[in-house]
């Protein structure tokens, strides 16, 4: 079988599903935002008779069993002995196994939603089948390495090696215009805003769903509640979260906080909050993996804090804008988009004193704080919609790439014609 393609595959197109093979650092079952937008792309991909492969880590104390569901297209991949945080990153190269499933699947394309490891075996796999990548640019992963190690230099070297790997992929996904604006790489790149999207939808059993998640975790209805989900690492600004919560019980003792999330810098989180003798007044629910559930716990606060600056789209923002609930977001960050404080959500800046005087202006008026969660629902976007985009944009990409790769064999000919004729 020959694996490598020449031009597009759009006469066959017509009668077969576009074959989209997914990789990604993060999966199922452990959640963070990249596993979770994989896992829509995934659902609509059902629907939309895309057929996929999804590349992930083969966690070595994990049960897998959540592949089932997926009947065959997930691939596992060897992970390393080095980790990344939590992350187990991928072993490069890939074993023949690995790569003997790969070859039958046939890719038309390639969509990464990491760099580094993960981008390397995607640059590998694009060689091998001449085929094009997309890129989702998830977060600022610069600026994320050096909060992570707090190190200028594993900062600037992580610029470099996402700088290398810009250079090799056809295509990079936005999902917000600010995320664009700055990390725009060069022009020769196809670049787009698609945007993530949100299946959570407001239902009519709402007051149930929101029933079991106060029973489930003891959430007292009469306080305040602040409600905050995201993976539990220090660059997300939980620090100022925290900071700004201990202000908040100094004023008034009638705040309570859930925060849903783990993995990373969780035990560490958890002794600063005992540090700032808040702990107490917080409610640690680990991972929420049940749809419902977390419906619930949005639909049982009154205020999602999201002071994250590195996501370059607010998931969470979404979410709990689906079920009503607004959020206080950090201005000009890319969760900010769409966002006009006072009116379908709010602003602050990365002071906790700041955002603690903000909570307790936006707590003066509870009849208003119903009102802009309720003009919070315009912000989302389902994922049908988002997909809809995705592959408009991947065939696009398919056409340039094989119109790129002719002129390039075509100049290769004539130089070679010429060097002849030289002689």
């Amino acid at each position: 079988m020959n694996i490598r393609r020449y031009k597009p595959e759009l006469i066959s197109l017509k009668s077969r599903p576009l074959r989209v093979l997914i990789i990604a650092d993060s999966f199922l079952p452990y959640i963070d935002g990249v596993a979770r937008v994989i896992e829509n792309y995934a659902e609509q991909f059902e629907k939309k008779n895309v057929d996929f492969r999804i590349l992930a880590p083969r966690y070595k104390s994990a049960d897998l069993s959540v592949d089932e569901k997926y009947k065959g297209k997930i691939i596992r991949l060897k992970t390393s002995r080095m980790k990344w945080g939590s992350y187990e990153v991928f072993k490069f190269p890939i074993i023949n196994e690995e790569q003997q499933l790969i070859d039958d699947f046939d890719p038309d394309i390639i969509h990464a939603h990491s760099p580094f490891v993960a981008g390397k075996i995607a640059v590998s796999l694009k060689n091998r089948y001449n085929i094009p990548i997309v890129f989702t640019m998830h977060k600022n992963f610069k600026q994320s390495v050096i909060l992570a190690t707090n190190s200028d230099l594993f900062g600037t070297l992580s610029g470099f090696l996402m700088n290398q790997f810009t250079r090799q992929i056809d295509h990079i996904f936005y999902v917000s215009n600010s995320s664009m604006k700055l990390n725009n790489f060069s022009d020769n790149i196809m670049q787009s805003v698609v945007g993530d999207g949100t299946k959570f939808k407001y239902t009519e059993n709402s007051s149930d769903l929101a029933k079991k998640a106060i029973a489930k975790f003891n959430i007292d209805t009469s306080k305040h509640n602040l409600l905050f989900i995201s993976k539990f690492i220090w660059e997300k600004n939980i620090k100022q979260l925290l900071d700004a919560f201990k202000t908040l019980l100094t004023i008034d003792k009638n705040y309570s906080l859930t925060m849903v999330g783990g993995d990373w810098n969780f035990d560490e989180i958890i002794e600063y909050a005992k540090e700032l003798e808040i702990y107490n007044h917080i409610n640690f629910t680990g991972w929420v993996n049940d749809e419902d559930l977390l419906k619930g716990l949005y639909l049982s606060h009154d205020l999602l804090i999201s002071p994250s600056i590195l996501d370059t789209f607010g998931l969470v923002v979404h979410e709990a804008a689906s079920q009503g609930v607004p959020s206080l977001v950090i201005k000009n960050s890319p969760s900010s988009e769409g966002i006009v404080d006072g009116e379908n959500g709010y602003v602050t800046t990365q002071h906790e004193k700041q955002m603690a005087d903000k909570i307790i202006e936006i707590f003066k008026n509870k009849h208003r704080l119903k009102v802009v969660g309720k003009n919070a629902m315009g912000l989302t976007k389902e994922w049908g919609e988002v997909i809809d985009i995705s592959i408009e944009k991947y065939i696009d990409t398919i056409k340039l790439f094989y119109e790129k790769d002719r002129i390039k064999r075509l100049k290769k000919v004539a130089e070679q014609v010429r060097t002849k004729f030289k002689k």
